[in-house]
């Protein structure tokens, strides 16, 4: 069996959506080796012969954490389970809005503590010891 791949006709969801399905390990993998993730969601829409929104699904899910993807896998050619729905998981509007939020504070909190780190404020004293004792 011969699939056909044409971009122009193909519904594909970017690196955003890759981060709400299945986290940032799929997302910073999209962002920076593009190539290698497209050609397995290529690889996999041949041998599944699905579309390219099933197949990214799975390729996040596959590289947030392999061992449950292909347990799942296996339980659903084995057992006969229901087919996972890996193309929109998380994609609920709630669940968006939460992932949103609590990305949104996570980020917050970090740039906080990094600039509180850098700057003037809480540990600064000891950090800028740190840094004389390297040689920075």
């Amino acid at each position: 069996m011969q699939l056909h791949y044409n971009i122009a006709t193909t519904k594909t969801q970017g690196p955003i959506g890759s981060l709400y399905r299945a986290g940032p390990k799929p997302y910073f993998t999209r962002i920076f080796n593009p190539e290698t993730y497209n050609q397995a969601v290529l690889k996999y829409m041949a041998q599944d012969g699905c579309d390219r929104k099933e197949a990214q699904g799975n390729m996040d899910a596959f590289l947030d954490n392999p061992q449950d993807w292909g347990y799942q896998k296996m339980e659903e050619k084995n057992k006969g389970k229901v087919k996972k729905d890996y193309a929109n998981a998380n994609m609920g509007t709630k669940q968006v809005v939460l992932s949103t939020v609590w990305g949104g504070g996570v980020i917050f909190f970090l740039g906080d503590l990094t600039y509180k780190v850098l700057g003037n404020g809480v540990m600064a004293e000891s950090f800028g010891r740190t840094k004389e004792i390297l040689g920075f």
